[in-house]
């Protein structure tokens, strides 16, 4: 774990000591600042090469949350009763200063009365001043300055404290004395395993398994791949190629689970960057748009990679029954998300579903039956090319050369053929065309 360390140079060192003596899985990087109003620009150029950063406090976190956007956790040290505890100590130990008159821009009033219980001395012994919490504030050092002074400079206190380390060393050089609360060992301790642990929870939580149960949609009774055993094969295997794309962008081990199914088991945290947290799920359009089929899609999580491959399935089934070509997201306790859909839920519904629409537009500008286009469609998938004499055409579908020249002209005057050239088939008689299919 790469933590970066952001505070004045010895709260800095101090915890970067404990790190290179106790914590050997972290790597410390100090981000070291004078002031906390330097604490945005030194850090926002390191969060993409940190996984944590660690503020001395709370008001250089507060600061930074206003000024640059958080990318990565953020933790402080805790202002803890025992740090206060030593301060008190280290005033009363030179019998110089009176700890029950002081003033403190860190703790509220109750934490301090607290403090002092610990150590029997009443709250009504007590002369205390507290500075408004306004770490935002670009002048928030000057203010506070400015209310330890005042104070002083009436005699209501005998001293002060302050975690601020601008703060600490101009009202020790205005002779006010000043002692600063620096977190104790134990703290800061209690602070990093907290880190630590908070860490490999969110990589645990990344590199959960997940799995994806994607099902082929059965195509209409009427379909006409029903009637093309061969296309249907064609596009069985152009389904499974972009299937096998998306898993190769998801990294994702691939099952297939009997003629229609197959099973994926990936990463949240890979799974949820490439579908941008579900909002766009590329698999489902670019099956829709490149082959003639859909998808049926269930996203599970879980414990185990059993519970997610059960979830997964509860999740295929959902979309199934509302109606294909979406997906449904199952999280553990039967938590469930969707349909997300790969189209418009406001377009329009294929009136005619027992013709295929892509043949079907063809046919209608063309005038030609649908079972002749999808027929043409179909050599070309078969015999894997889309160039063919008007003979060889003729031939393959079974009609007349006659028919087959009015057919070819119909699908050129409309762009979906065209002529590249001509071609020789006897010693006499006239040379056959060369045409290239064009339909989509």
């Amino acid at each position: 774990m790469k933590l970066g360390i952001a505070g004045p140079q010895e709260p800095g060192e101090k915890i970067i000591q404990i790190i290179k003596r106790e914590f050997h899985q972290i790597e410390p990087v100090a981000l070291t600042y004078r002031t906390y109003l330097e604490a945005p620009s030194l850090i926002a150029p390191q969060q993409p090469f940190l996984d944590v950063i660690l503020f001395a406090g709370a008001t250089p976190l507060s600061y930074a949350e206003k000024h640059i956007k958080q990318t990565i956790p953020w933790e402080f040290v805790p202002r803890s009763g025992s740090a206060l505890l030593r301060v008190l100590l280290s005033i009363a130990l030179l019998n110089k200063y009176d700890i029950c008159r002081l003033s403190s821009d860190l703790y509220d009033t109750a934490q301090l009365y607290e403090a002092y219980e610990e150590i029997g001395i009443n709250k009504d012994r007590l002369q205390i001043y507290t500075a408004k919490p306004l770490p935002q504030a670009n002048d928030f050092a000057d203010y506070v300055c400015a209310f330890h002074e005042q104070h002083y400079e009436c005699n209501r206190v005998s001293c002060c404290i302050t975690a601020l380390s601008s703060v600490h060393e101009r009202l020790t050089a205005k002779k006010i004395p000043c002692f600063r609360v620096d977190p104790t060992a134990d703290v800061i301790r209690q602070t990093l395993h907290k880190l630590q642990l908070n860490y490999l929870l969110q990589v645990s939580q990344q590199s959960q398994i997940v799995a994806v149960y994607l099902r082929i949609d059965a195509s209409h009774e009427y379909s006409l791949l029903n009637d093309n055993e061969y296309q249907y094969i064609i596009d069985k295997t152009n389904v499974t190629r972009e299937i096998y794309l998306f898993a190769q962008r998801i990294q994702a081990a691939v099952i297939e689970v009997g003629l229609r199914e197959f099973l994926l088991f990936s990463t949240k945290q890979m799974l949820e960057n490439v579908t941008n947290n579900y909002e766009k799920i590329d698999l489902l359009p670019a099956v829709r748009k490149n082959t003639s089929s859909t998808l049926s899609a269930g996203v599970g999580y879980g414990k185990t990679a059993q519970e997610a491959k059960i979830n997964a399935g509860i999740g295929m089934e959902r979309a199934g029954k509302a109606g294909g070509d979406t997906a449904f997201i199952v999280y553990s306790g039967n938590q469930i998300i969707g349909p997300i859909r790969s189209y418009d839920i406001n377009q329009p519904a294929n009136t005619n579903p027992k013709i295929d629409q892509k043949f079907l537009a063809v046919s209608e500008k063309t005038g030609i039956s649908v079972n002749t286009v999808f027929q043409i469609y179909s050599l070309v998938k078969q015999q894997g090319k889309n160039r063919f004499t008007t003979a060889e055409l003729a031939e393959l579908t079974g009609v007349t050369l006659r028919t087959m020249n009015r057919i070819v002209a119909k699908l050129t005057l409309h762009g979906f053929c065209c002529e590249v050239g001509k071609r020789v088939l006897a010693n006499s008689g006239r040379p056959s065309r060369i045409i290239e299919i064009c339909i989509p």
